[in-house]
């Protein structure tokens, strides 16, 4: 995967990119994804103009740590971004739901994030968050189409709210958009190959 990943590393930590210089993730085929017989995920930060396929480096359980080429990393568990590392405004950890949660009826939950303020120093936010069913959708991903239910998590505390996203198929999560830290805002992950 090292010459695909070559292609799109540099612009996940914005080292040396500019939006025009590295082809996107989004112009590689599905037969090129599917060649490499691993799974992989599409990271996507508009805010750094980054768009990259990254490969899991580490699995503890429902925990999969993805990685690109240079050691910036992405923690989900079960889909849910629960901690980043190498992008900067980083988030060090979450207490986040787990799919079970995203999926209950009425969903109401805490969420909280700890992240790398401009300090250097841990800030943590918390959030009280309701869930939503925004409908089934049909979402494509590298050429593939799949049938989602499309989940909405709106969180506010005094100072503001965020929204994220999640694009269920059964019990994966086949897409997502979900904030991550002020520095960083919103990342987006496709699940392009299980």
């Amino acid at each position: 995967m090292s010459g695909l990943a070559r292609t799109t590393i540099a612009r996940v930590s914005g080292k040396g990119s500019s939006p025009t210089r590295t082809a996107s993730a989004a112009q590689t085929s599905r037969t090129e994804l599917e060649a490499y017989g691993i799974s992989i995920l599409r990271v996507v930060i508009k805010s750094r103009a980054a768009d990259a396929l990254v490969t899991v480096t580490d699995t503890k359980g429902d925990v999969v740590t993805w990685s690109t080429t240079d050691g910036t990393t992405f923690v989900l568990r079960e889909g849910v971004l629960v901690q980043t590392r190498g992008i900067g405004s980083d988030l060090m950890s979450a207490a986040a739901p787990w799919v079970a949660d995203l999926r209950a009826e009425p969903g109401i939950h805490k969420r909280s994030y700890f992240f790398l303020g401009e300090d250097d120093q841990t800030n943590r936010r918390d959030y009280d968050c309701t869930m939503s069913r925004a409908g089934g959708e049909i979402i494509e991903v590298f050429e593939r189409q799949h049938r989602t239910i499309h989940l909405r998590e709106t969180c506010v505390r005094a100072e503001g709210k965020i929204t994220n996203d999640f694009w269920l198929e059964g019990s994966i999560i086949r897409k997502s958009r979900q904030w991550t830290s002020p520095g960083t805002g919103y990342i987006e992950f496709e699940l392009a190959v299980d």
